[in-house]
């Protein structure tokens, strides 16, 4: 009798495999049934999706002036973290609040060389053959001054690197009374060169992106005497500030590509 309860069960699942519940899009799907996808045996997809990924301005603009033809502008999201904009090729759908969000183009500008170089660079510790062989390879391009901003020669400024050394001294000072004695020690250490002058800033004219304006990036040098050796290192001066400006020309110029098409600060996720 179990068994045959179980068939007639079985049965009405098959002669009725979905239930419609009359709540908005709501169904109960018969468990045993499987929905496949048949879309990979077919000629071609049913919609299109998929992303480009392009350096260029103008191929990032014929692809999205394409794809959209004459329906609604799609929205371009720029992603100020890595210079970076994504237009959404069907995030407008007819008779759906909104499409699949699938279909996309991606803009992503390729950082100069020199800036590749600036942010491998910045902030990390290095000895002073290491210093010497970076100011050798990039003095054609650098600008080069000291501390009181004063103009120095590429050489110079070589040279003054590879002589530096470190040199300490040590001052005590004594005061004896009749009921009281102090004395106090003070401790030295300088950075010194052979050269009259010694760099502290670099400037160097970049675009920091292919694509974008040439700008001025200040790079100061900060010499570590803590050792017997000197460590250098560089820092990008006011590098906030400069990125910031970055963004800003990249969202700009996306706007002047595409004027037609909302450009908005973000990222989106679907």
């Amino acid at each position: 009798m179990e068994n045959t309860n179980t068939e007639a069960n079985a049965v009405a699942e098959l002669a009725k495999p979905v239930e419609y519940l009359g709540r908005g899009q709501l169904v109960a799907i018969n468990a045993n049934y499987k929905v496949s996808d048949l879309e990979q045996f077919q000629n071609g997809r049913n919609r299109a999706r998929g992303v480009l990924k392009t350096p260029s301005f103008e191929d990032f603009k014929s692809y999205v002036l394409y794809q959209q033809e004459e329906g609604p502008h799609s929205p371009i999201f720029v992603d100020h973290k890595n210079v970076s904009a994504t237009a959404i090729l069907n995030y407008y759908q007819e008779s759906f609040d909104q499409g699949h969000c699938d279909h996309k183009a991606l803009l992503q500008l390729e950082p100069t060389v020199a800036w590749t170089k600036l942010q491998n660079l910045k902030d990390r510790k290095l000895s002073q053959r290491d210093f010497a062989v970076f100011l050798e390879d990039w003095v054609s391009v650098l600008e080069i001054f000291d501390a009181n901003g004063g103009l120095i020669g590429g050489a110079e400024a070589l040279n003054a690197v590879r002589t530096m050394q470190i040199k300490s001294s040590t001052e005590v000072n004594s005061d004896v009374g009749n009921t009281y004695e102090r004395r106090g020690r003070l401790d030295q250490v300088d950075a010194q060169s052979s050269e009259a002058k010694t760099p502290a800033y670099f400037h160097i004219h970049d675009s920091a992106y292919v694509g974008l304006e040439s700008r001025l990036f200040v790079l100061r040098l900060i010499i570590n005497t803590n050792d017997d050796k000197p460590v250098f290192a560089l820092q990008i001066v006011k590098e906030e500030l400069l990125l910031d400006e970055i963004i800003q020309e990249f969202k700009q110029k996306v706007i002047d590509l595409l004027p037609e098409n909302p450009v908005r600060i973000g990222t989106f996720l679907a």
